[in-house]
């Protein structure tokens, strides 16, 4: 492109001198401030540049508003296959107009004849920018947020069958508004055209973004058999990196990523950040947004955003203070008089003797005296211990009386599991553990299901009473207990294989196993299965029978049960 250095008029670059004041023109590599193209909009300044070219903020003369002008590099617009599908693309694109997609306006050529969109100007950073000023992870409701503008934004152009295919924080534009931000999706239907030009794939190679490309494109799926799951992975990514401040893996090769995003499990992002198990289903679909296979993956933005939606804060269970039981205090010391061994006075004379016959004196009964108090020390403690071994085994008998009652119907029915429940409801939960496993032991299949709970969320408790999490012991202990019979240990496991505890997320099993709960009475189990049936998540869709479940599981107290019924149609 040239330009003439009078008017600052750019022509292309066949042109010799300006028509309007005959000057000869100035060759340019790059768009200076202050020049006008297509004589419409005037360049404020550079933004930025990447292999596709360049976006400069321009000032639209006759609108007087801002524009981003992106411009498309000089080989690309010189790819005549690429330029005839990128204007396919651009006409398709302008069709989507949603609050959170960046707008593109129009797709025209400057006086070089190089192609450019008139874009929509976005003041502010970038979400890479965002993440960078925030240093860490961004609170859980902010990140959640953003990931359902990007959703929402995704939602409307797969509408129109175009997957945009390097979701990523850099392609994420953050608009203010009043005190908050919208995240803006930027570059949609240009990546896709991109990597389908002949020039593009000579000189380039891979447009793939390492941390956040789905496995189908690391296999290589052509780009007309990738559908939205693709980008729905990419926001799992995006959305693991807002909550933890890292991102899913980390490599310093092509295989490296290669190999970690075909064949290494995701991490849970409470795995790096422990507060976010608080969030039920949080983890739960990060790890489905990034299922390796997408079949496994939400089958589309509107289930991505029912899932978005589902999730909440449930607040770790508050230790109650209540009057502990006290500790048995040990007998009281001796008074000096009465102190088997321990002689204060020897005689009434004593005092009559002069300081070196006393000192003489005490010191020859120095051997009778340490032998008289370690008699009196062996006496005392044979006596106490005895007293404890007394007690101990009375209780032994005791607890032992309680566990020969057979449990019946699932319901606890010994005295180990009730003194645990006390303890674990004041919050003692250390102290209710061996009660728990005793009870289980023998029988009891409430006592496994409140042991497995422990060992699945010990860890969310009060800081002095945290269990050490182990969801091997907990998926046994759980499975003991719904195999009994036990509802509510059928509705806990049910959780785990939601949540991805400690075994891989089956939401059919899951399913199943709230079913067993919900018809043993536990609200909570009515309502899962409830949501599990209105979304076809590991059960057939049907809204009739979510309403059922919903409308059972709000009889039997579950308040998001009766939330969730309200929103159904």
């Amino acid at each position: 492109m040239k330009i003439c250095p009078h008017c600052e008029t750019g022509y292309p670059d066949s042109a010799t001198t300006c028509p309007t004041h005959g000057g000869l023109l100035s060759e340019i590599r790059d768009l200076k401030p202050g020049m006008l193209i297509r004589k419409t909009y005037r360049i404020v300044r550079k933004l930025g540049q990447g292999g596709m070219g360049a976006v400069y903020l321009a000032q639209h003369e006759l609108m007087d508003a801002p524009r981003a002008l992106k411009f498309l590099s000089a080989e690309l617009t010189n790819d005549e296959a690429f330029t005839r599908r990128f204007l396919r693309e651009g006409r398709t694109l302008r069709q989507v107009r949603h609050r959170n997609v960046v707008d593109c306006g129009d797709l025209e050529r400057s006086e070089d004849e190089t192609l450019f969109f008139a874009m929509e100007f976005v003041d502010g950073p970038d979400l890479r920018g965002l993440l960078q000023a925030a240093s860490g992870p961004l609170q859980v409701s902010d990140a959640l947020e953003i990931a359902r503008g990007i959703a929402q934004g995704l939602g409307a152009a797969h509408a129109l069958g175009l997957v945009h295919r390097d979701i990523k924080p850099e392609n994420v534009l953050m608009a203010r508004d009043r005190d908050g931000w919208v995240p803006k999706i930027a570059d949609f239907g240009i990546v896709a055209t991109v990597e389908s030009s002949t020039v593009y794939k000579t000189t380039r190679g891979s447009l793939l973004t390492p941390p956040y490309a789905a496995p189908e494109q690391w296999r290589g799926t052509k780009a007309s058999e990738l559908d939205g799951r693709t980008d729905l992975y990419a926001l799992g990514g995006v959305l693991f990196e807002m909550l933890t401040g890292q991102t899913v893996f980390d490599a310093e090769s092509y295989e490296g990523w290669f190999y970690q995003h075909l064949e290494v499990p995701p991490r849970p992002p409470s795995s790096v950040r422990p507060e976010l198990a608080n969030w039920k289903g949080l983890d739960a679909l990060v790890l489905r947004l990034l299922a390796k296979d997408r079949e496994q993956r939400p089958k589309d933005v509107a289930e991505t955003i029912r899932l978005l939606d589902a999730v909440e804060y449930v607040a770790p269970k508050a230790r109650r203070v209540t009057k502990v039981e006290e500790e048995p205090k040990p007998r009281p010391a001796p008074t000096p008089n009465t102190s088997p061994g321990r002689i204060t006075r020897l005689s009434p004379d004593l005092d009559a003797i002069p300081e070196k016959e006393e000192a003489k004196k005490r010191t020859r009964l120095l051997p009778e005296i340490l032998i008289v108090t370690l008699v009196s020390m062996v006496f005392f403690f044979s006596w106490w211990e005895g007293k404890q071994k007394e007690e101990a085994q009375r209780e032994t008998q005791k607890y032992a009386d309680a566990i020969s009652q057979p449990a019946s119907g699932g319901q606890p029915q010994n005295a180990l599991y009730q003194q645990g429940k006390t303890l674990s409801d004041n919050g003692q939960f250390k102290k209710a553990i061996p009660l728990f496993d005793q009870a289980c032991k023998g029988g009891d299949p409430q006592a496994c299901s409140d042991l497995g709970y422990l060992y699945d969320w010990g860890p969310h408790f009060s800081k002095e009473d945290s269990v050490a999490q182990n969801f091997p012991r907990a998926l046994k202990l759980l499975t003991m207990a719904c195999d009994a019979g036990n509802a509510s240990g059928c509705g806990r496991l049910a959780s785990m294989y939601e949540d991805g505890q400690g075994v891989a997320v089956d939401y059919a099993k899951a399913a199943s196993l709230n079913t067993n709960a919900c018809d043993g009475g536990i609200a909570s189990a009515c309502n899962n299965l409830g949501v599990a049936t209105m979304n076809g998540a590991g059960v057939p869709k049907d809204t009739e029978r979510a309403r059922q479940l919903l409308g059972k599981g709000c009889g039997l107290g579950s308040q998001a049960a009766c939330d969730w019924l309200k929103q159904l149609p």
